[in-house]
């Protein structure tokens, strides 16, 4: 069975306050954070494992629109980041709920402070991605208990991720309430970039440049 269509959503609307500043550009190995994301996602798109995505950006952030648009993803700008992820999750969900996307089935939801994310996990997520399952998490080695992401939500549930509020994600969704959650094992780790001191510790997660 082919897997089903799914499209990127990637989150940077996030404000950076743990990092005192516009973490997604802040500069590792003299790139911003966020480029490495979506080249990730552009990979997984070039290798047909996905159909494209949107990017959801803070309303004063034109360098990730320039960098989205390069790469021929779709950005949309979220006017009130202040409110939480929620905001930007509605906004990412509402534009591939959109005609032009269809037949998309799954919304991919990536962290936009996760640098070290891998073409080859998102792979990983859509083969598994077959009904009955309605949720695809990763479950990293490095972090097996801890909930992993990128994650895929089937459509069927986009309604009821809209009402979710402030700063929740989907973190949680395997406590929702009749949710076919699957979890895939895979190698590594894929770590938030929150601090500075995270985006120093990233050398020890990715190993030698």
């Amino acid at each position: 069975m082919a897997p089903a269509p799914v499209g990127a959503l990637v989150l940077a609307a996030g404000l950076g306050r743990r990092f005192g500043s516009a973490k997604l550009l802040a500069r590792w190995r003299d790139r911003p954070i966020i480029s490495y994301v979506l080249d990730t996602v552009v990979l997984a798109r070039d290798r047909g494992v996905i159909t494209g995505g949107v990017v959801v950006h803070r309303p004063d952030d034109v360098e990730t629109v320039r960098m989205a648009r390069e790469r021929g993803l779709e950005p949309h700008r979220n006017t009130r980041p202040a409110i939480g992820m929620a905001s930007s999750l509605r906004l990412g969900l509402n534009a591939l709920a959109a005609d032009r996307w269809q037949p998309i089935e799954g919304a991919l939801v990536v962290m936009g402070d996760q640098p070290l994310l891998r073409v080859e996990v998102i792979e990983a997520l859509v083969n598994a991605f077959q009904p009955p399952a309605e949720v695809i998490r990763p479950s990293y080695s490095v972090e097996p208990d801890a909930p992993g992401h990128p994650v895929i939500v089937h459509r069927r549930l986009w309604n009821r991720a809209r009402s979710l509020s402030g700063d929740q994600g989907f973190r949680g969704i395997e406590t929702w309430a009749n949710v076919r959650l699957e979890t895939v094992a895979v190698e590594g780790a894929n770590p938030d970039v929150d601090t500075p001191e995270d985006l120093a510790g990233l050398e020890d997660a990715s190993g030698p440049a």
